[in-house]
């Protein structure tokens, strides 16, 4: 009975070490995957925190640029103003609506004010002109957003965050423009960096105008292309705002500063 006692321990013994000696070999085979997927998660973890981090210093920086254009323009246009009070009050038809041209480009923040009050005084003479010059720079103003030049782009965003945050008909022209985009980028060169633009400037606008047209900017918000974290990037704080402010009582008219 021993030597069979013996032989079957010696086979057990045999199986115990051929299956520990197969559980080491697969454990060495998965280590080389275990080690590529832990540098890999650590990988796209700092990747992640890095991008979050220069999305963050971007914002930052685009804010702090805007901030001093709004003063440099601000003291050069506080004395333009002077020289056009005259003109804007003058009877001489062609005089005055030159006048109203001219002191929404040269002088855009009190200009954008001025003109504002003037074609809001219907009848009263130049309302009309107002209201075109008003209507032209709009245009304008999204034209230079969708720019292929970057201090194109940057002159209208500056312009539109210090004096048309409470447009709504500039806010209706800009989601119609970018919808326009984000439906058929092929057919416009310069959307991506147009896109990027009016997601960095719409934040700007007034709260209660954005909560009015909160389902629109949602639907655009639904449109970013994923592919462009700067964009993604810029949409999160529109988003941000959409959720932060509720929809308040009162509304600001269209035109209103």
């Amino acid at each position: 009975m021993e030597p069979d006692l013996n032989a079957r321990l010696a086979r057990l013994e045999k199986v115990l070490a051929r299956k520990q000696k197969d559980g080491w070999d697969k454990l060495a085979a998965l280590t080389p995957a275990l080690i590529s997927f832990a540098i890999a998660a650590v990988g796209w973890h700092f990747t992640n925190a890095h991008n979050e981090h220069q999305l963050q210093l971007q914002q930052r920086q685009h804010e702090s640029q805007l901030q001093v254009a709004y003063v440099n323009a601000s003291i050069g246009q506080s004395e333009l103003i002077k020289d056009f009070m005259q003109p804007l009050s003058n009877p001489d038809t062609t005089a005055r609506n030159i006048a109203i041209e001219a002191v929404l480009y040269a002088a855009p923040t009190p200009g954008k004010r001025i003109v504002d009050i003037i074609a809001r005084s219907s009848p009263a003479a130049g309302a009309g002109t107002a209201r075109a010059a008003l209507a032209a720079k709009r245009r304008d103003l999204a034209a230079g957003l969708f720019s292929a030049g970057g201090a194109a782009r940057f002159a209208a965003a500056s312009e539109i965050a210090n004096a048309w945050t409470g447009d709504e008909e500039l806010l209706h022209l800009l989601v119609e423009r970018t919808g326009r985009c984000l439906a058929d980028r092929s057919g416009a060169p310069d959307c991506a960096d147009g896109i990027y633009a009016v997601m960095g400037v719409l934040p700007a606008f007034h709260s209660n105008l954005l909560q009015e047209h909160r389902a629109e900017l949602t639907a655009l918000l639904s449109k970013l292309p994923k592919n462009s974290p700067l964009t993604m990037g810029q949409g999160k704080i529109l988003a941000s705002k959409l959720e932060t402010y509720p929809p308040g009582p009162l509304s600001l008219g269209k035109g209103e500063q």
